[in-house]
């Protein structure tokens, strides 16, 4: 039987779909002072790998008996999407399995004695799986990783061909492998600004910029056949144009990630993004 969403999802999604603008002075969602810690169920549950932890948990949601099996694989830019990916898995039937470590990018690349024994055990996992669907994602700022003692614009590099090795392999062992490129990066502390214009949230506004010198990810999946990009960027920032608050629903968790509300509330537009491997 598929699991349907529960209450407090289905709450939380109404309230940030369908909320009209509040008035001035109204609390957002999460709320100024919650939305760091706002990062979702894989999160929650235990689901994001760190120090010395070389293997996922089970890390299973959605319908657990599902035999349509999603993989969700990366670093915590992979964990921020677990919500609405989570909401779909459940909607449609499917399972969804949350590999993810902190500060370890899904590029087959040197970065520690951890990250790397982690990585190497979920491709076996993956492998073993067979998983009908692999949405993939990491952190491609420029301050996010060194490849070795390179420092990262001398890893750029390395990080593309890792990114190509993985994506390769994960094509081979999935109906589908898609990668969901990585978000600008807030020029500024969106949760600060926001303090300071409760009533006026717009004035925290920003135009983005994202160097295409750090965007391995792009880079990589623009030359693995049948392995497509999804960007966030163009919902995230219509018209160019990045909204701090959208329907009273912060985007932003920290300059790096978005809200775990916020990507609950775009669990649709995950869906028609992603598509049915199963048809």
């Amino acid at each position: 039987m598929v699991r349907r969403a529960g209450p407090v999802l289905v709450a939380a999604l109404c309230v940030g779909l369908l909320i009209t603008a509040a008035p001035a002075g109204a609390r957002f969602i999460p709320g100024l002072n919650r939305v760091a810690a706002d990062k979702g169920e894989v999160y929650r549950k235990g689901c994001m790998s760190g120090h010395d932890q070389v293997r996922s948990g089970p890390c299973r949601f959605g319908d657990r008996d599902s035999n349509k099996k999603v993989v969700l694989f990366g670093d915590s830019h992979a964990m921020q999407w677990g919500p609405g990916l989570i909401l779909l898995a459940e909607e449609k039937g499917w399972q969804v399995i949350a590999l993810t470590r902190a500060s370890c990018p899904a590029s087959l690349v040197h970065i520690d004695y951890f990250c790397d024994t982690w990585r190497r055990n979920s491709l076996r996992r993956i492998r073993r799986m067979r998983p009908g669907l692999v949405l993939v994602a990491s952190a491609a700022n420029f301050e996010a990783y060194e490849a070795g003692d390179l420092d990262r614009e001398a890893s750029e590099h390395y990080l593309v061909d890792g990114m190509i090795r993985i994506l390769r392999k994960l094509r081979r062992w999935s109906r589908k492998t898609v990668v969901m490129r990585d978000q600008a990066v807030t020029p500024f502390n969106v949760t600060m600004c926001l303090r300071s214009n409760v009533a006026t949230p717009g004035r925290c506004g920003f135009r983005w910029t994202r160097p295409l010198a750090f965007a391995y990810d792009y880079k990589a999946a623009r030359r693995v056949k049948k392995v497509p990009i999804i960007d966030p960027q163009p919902m995230l920032c219509p018209g160019g144009w990045c909204h701090a608050v959208d329907h009273d629903v912060l985007v932003y968790r920290n300059q790096g990630h978005l809200s775990a509300s916020f990507v609950l509330s775009k669990y649709q537009w995950i869906g028609r993004k992603l598509g049915d491997p199963w048809r």
